[in-house]
């Protein structure tokens, strides 16, 4: 009886199980990264199965508190972060079965300093950009017969390394055969390529269009006090005719004076127009283009008269739906503070240059520029007194929309 009894009630458990898995909030579980790494100070909510509970264990006792969000006891935990430390955070069903453990990793509370100053950004390639192939008069184009792409971009020729189209001709003017490394969609390549001497001038040419620097206008995201870097712009720098990543050989920010501004309206996204060519002292020098925006060096410690004292940074899980404020500079008074709303929010564990819905919701904003225009990218977000992002994109068909990308994601990558 006893063991027809215990298999019974194994029975019920499996079932309980199976249905649990199958549940959106074990889902959401499953969806939670193998470590979390969360500042000193910070809550977040974890929606669980009301069956579920938790713990936050590690040397430190006072690692993180779990505590039940909901009303009724269960269905959402509350997790707040308190000392620094390492340790692990461990969902059990009804507090005995272990069914996830999570690296759980607290540190010390980031501030940064909030940008908001448009920055002209000028990069010179690392290598340079194939934006086309051509013939060279009657003659085939050798870097189409080669195999070379719109978007290749061309590293090294015999080992030695391109810093620019200038090189690369100087590389290719013997007319002797020679070995090219390419990047394309992020794999590295060889390809050999004989140049063809062109009968117009008798030069020898690869008979490719190639791109190797670039200019634009965006905004500061942050400064970093601890280590003197800089984010900005929250997306990547592409070249505009292929769309490929431009690779940062050299890169510079300066003070940009914003002296006009298109508005944004329905299907045709507006601009800054920016002045900073003729700057001759850059604020930082640019490490790296990525997707999640340019990051590197600022020569002078970076100041706002907003926030003198700097924000906390928010984790991805702090973010929520609700009013909030960027900042960002349309016209000569510099950076002001503007009135926006959070409206809808992707999975906030996944980092991503469209992590948030952005609207604009401040009547002066929107009588200058329509909403979001082109030079915005970078506006720092602000919410409930913390650094949570920063604009990154503008939604053609409705400009007074766009989209953010969470600080956490832009911390990582500078780090990285």
């Amino acid at each position: 009886m006893g063991q027809r009894v215990r298999r019974r009630l194994a029975g019920a458990l499996a079932a309980a199980m199976a249905l649990l898995m199958l549940s959106p909030q074990l889902g959401a579980l499953s969806r939670l990264p193998d470590e979390m790494v969360l500042g000193a100070g910070t809550v977040m909510e974890i929606p669980v199965a009301a069956a579920v509970r938790a713990d936050a264990t590690g040397e430190d006792g006072a690692l993180a508190c779990v505590e039940s969000a909901s009303d009724d006891g269960g269905g959402l935990l509350k997790l707040t972060a308190g000392s620094a430390g390492e340790g692990e955070l461990t969902f059990r069903l009804l507090g005995l079965v272990p069914l996830r453990t999570v690296k759980l990793s607290v540190r010390p509370e980031k501030r940064l300093v909030p940008g908001g100053q448009s920055v002209g950004v000028a990069l010179n390639t690392g290598g340079v950009v194939v934006v086309g192939n051509s013939d060279l008069g009657r003659t085939p184009s050798p870097a189409r017969l080669a195999g070379l792409r719109s978007g290749d971009v061309i590293q090294s020729v015999n080992g030695s390394a391109v810093n620019g189209a200038k090189q690369l001709s100087a590389s290719l003017s013997g007319g002797d055969p020679a070995r090219l490394q390419v990047l394309r969609d992020g794999k590295v390549l060889e390809c050999d390529v004989t140049p063809a001497k062109d009968e117009r001038d008798g030069a020898y040419r690869l008979g490719a269009w190639v791109r190797d620097s670039t200019a634009g206008v965006g905004t500061l995201t942050y400064y970093d006090p601890e280590n003197g870097g800089f984010g900005a712009l929250g997306h990547a720098i592409t070249d505009i005719d292929t769309g490929v990543l431009m690779p940062v050989g050299e890169g510079e920010i300066y003070d940009n004076r914003v002296v006009d501004v298109t508005p944004s309206r329905e299907g045709a996204p507006g601009e800054l127009t920016g002045d900073f060519l003729g700057q001759t002292e850059a604020l930082g020098t640019v490490a790296l283009n990525s997707e999640y925006g340019i990051f590197g060096r600022a020569d002078a410690p970076m100041e706002s008269a907003l926030y003198p004292e700097g924000l906390p940074a928010a984790s991805r899980r702090e973010i929520h739906t609700g009013p909030a404020t960027l900042i960002t500079t349309v016209d000569g008074g510099g950076p002001r503070e503007y009135a926006c709303e959070i409206v809808r929010l992707s999975d906030k564990l996944q980092p991503a240059a469209r992590a948030m819905v952005v609207r604009v919701t401040d009547p002066a904003l929107l009588a200058v520029t329509g909403g979001i225009v082109q030079g915005m990218s970078g506006s720092p977000l602000i919410q409930d007194g913390k650094l949570i992002g920063a604009v990154t994109h503008v939604m053609v068909n409705d400009p007074a929309m766009g989209y953010g990308i969470c600080i956490e994601t832009m911390l990582e990558q500078a780090q990285a």
